[in-house]
């Protein structure tokens, strides 16, 4: 059983997460469309990811709220689930064409397994021990660190570039310029760039 005190968290965190999982399908409908290759992997690898999260907290939120649920076992089902999902986007990984990018979202997959298997450790100290206030303020953590994730994961996927938010952080300690940029979509011309001489075929425009 949930603690009262930890009661606003979950209901706060179960509104959070259903916003942000609408706010996921909205960014991959508006994301460009991509032929099948290393981008579209990639994509559908970040997108798998950002959903498997949210859904995690969703659901982990929504159970903390029924009176008598044994949080202990929903961590379990729900940790397991994002550990086959991760292996199953794993086996998509391992199977896509090019290596340009395997070893970062390989990475990134090791990663969030590691997670869910942390959470998985917490859900079975809960389900033995379910007073343990503890084991609940862990998972409630956890449900944190997946809101995170999955905010990064979504940030990533608007024109499936490398734009994370660490990403952009690093790029500006170190003394550069971050920027955000989506390409053009499959078939349109890249956007001319300023000051840049015009081409042959456009000289008598």
């Amino acid at each position: 059983m949930v603690p009262d005190a930890f009661n606003t968290f979950f209901a706060a965190g179960a509104g959070v997460a259903g916003a942000l999982i609408g706010l996921l399908f909205v960014a991959v409908s508006v994301a460009p469309e991509l032929p099948e290759g290393e981008s579209r992997i990639e994509m559908d690898i970040r997108a798998g990811v950002a959903f498997s999260v949210l859904t995690d907290a969703l659901v982990v939120s929504l159970f903390a709220l029924i009176p008598g649920t044994r949080m202990g076992q929903v961590a379990v089902v729900v940790a397991a689930a994002g550990l086959a999902t991760c292996l199953g986007l794993g086996i998509v990984l391992a199977r896509s064409p090019g290596e340009r990018h395997r070893l970062r979202q390989a990475r990134m997959l090791v990663t969030q397994s590691a997670v869910f298997v942390l959470q998985l450790l917490v859900g079975l100290r809960l389900d033995s021990r379910p007073h343990d206030v503890s084991n609940i303020r862990s998972l409630a953590v956890l449900t944190v660190v997946f809101f995170v994730v999955g905010i990064g994961r979504a940030w990533q996927l608007i024109g499936a570039r490398e734009t994370g938010l660490l990403h952009m952080v690093g790029t500006v300690l170190r003394g550069g310029t971050a920027t955000v940029t989506v390409g053009p979509a499959p078939g349109e011309p890249p956007a001319p760039v300023a000051g840049a001489a015009p081409a042959a075929g456009d000289a008598g425009d």
